[in-house]
Formats: C-alpha cells, structure tokens, sequence
C-alpha cells in the first residue's frame, strides 16, 4: 500500500496537470489507485496521475458534487477508459457497491453500501452487526448508538446518526441530483436498517 497527497492549494483551473503531477513521486504497480481528490480541481490531475501509475481500477468517490461536475466526470471516464482503467464514481462513497471488475469488488465487500444484521427485542434495536459499513465509518458509530431504539423508529434515527457523523459528504443540494449529499447517506443507512429488519 502506497500514499501520495495531491498538493494542498491548487489553482480552481489546473492548464498543465502533467506539470503538477510531475512535482508528485507515483510510481509502482497496484491492483486498485483509491483517489480521494476533495477539492474541485484536484480531479483534472487524474488522468495525469494514471498517466505514472500502473493500474487497471480506480475508485475516486464524489462526497461533494462540485468537486467533480458530471462533464468533467464524462471527459475523465474516457480519457482513462482509452487506457485500459476502470474507474468508477460513487456519489457519495457509502453508495459503492460491487460492479463485477475484481479489485474494485473486492474493495466493495468490506466498504461501500452498508449491509446489516440486526437483532431485535420486544419491539426495539438489541444489536447491529456491520457486515459492510461506509469507509467513513458512519455505518460503526450509527450501528453502536442505534440499540435501544424502538423498531418503527430505527430507519429514521439510523439517516440522523449517520447524518449527525463527521462525514465528509456536503450539505449543499445539487441541482442535478436535486439532494444534499449528506441525506443521500442518510437514506441509504435507513433503507440498510429497514432491509435489515425485514431479514431478521
């Protein structure tokens, strides 16, 4: 495993991303590149990027949709793609889920789109066991603070913990999605605690 940080300050509009990129040591071989690029411009080095790592699969989640406009997503899905990349772009990174190329899935099994166990007793929340939790550890903490919750308020309190977790998913609505990130994570830890619920 391998850490590169993007430089801190870039300029809004990056002319020469080849020549930002150069200044960064990437090198080696991976089976997955993990880009975590939580600036608006920090996702046009991308491309540059791949252009000095050897990989074949990129996860770069979106927790904040101004980072990653979906014309500049589309221009960076093919740049990579002539290259022999698969990358994917979960809008939020609790929205990951498996999508069939094997390093991203087997980053999906352990993080992404949460997958529960719940136990219940009379009529609440006993226990939740994270079988796949989001990678900003929301799905832990929502899943420590909800037993003790009556089972027809589970869902609802489950949307606030994950809400009320210091998750990096922005709270302005986009007008694409018509949502806040941060209630996208949210409704997807209620519709994981009702799915659970319906399993027990």
């Amino acid at each position: 495993m391998s850490h590169v940080s993007v430089p801190e300050n870039l300029a809004p509009i990056i002319e020469q991303p080849e020549e930002e990129v150069s200044r960064l040591e990437i090198g080696g071989t991976w089976d997955l590149v993990l880009f975590m690029g939580e600036t608006p411009s920090a996702f046009s080095l991308l491309p540059a990027i791949l252009d000095k790592a050897s990989t074949s699969a990129v996860i770069a989640p979106v927790d904040d949709y101004d980072w990653l406009p979906l014309g500049l997503e589309r221009q960076i899905r093919g740049e990579v793609k002539g290259r022999g990349v698969e990358i994917v772009f979960p809008r939020t990174f609790c929205t990951l889920s498996p999508v069939g190329i094997h390093s991203i899935d087997e980053f999906a099994r352990q993080f992404g789109a949460p997958s529960l166990r719940v136990e219940t007793e009379r009529g609440e929340v006993e226990s939740v066991e994270v079988l796949r939790g989001a990678p900003c550890g929301s799905t832990d903490y929502m899943a420590e603070e909800l037993p003790g919750t009556s089972v027809d308020e589970a869902g609802a309190r489950a949307g606030t913990l994950v809400q009320i977790y210091p998750c990096l998913a922005s709270r302005r609505v986009d007008r694409h999605f018509e949502d806040a990130p941060i209630h996208v994570a949210g409704h997807i830890a209620k519709r994981a605690i009702e799915k659970a619920l319906k399993e027990e």
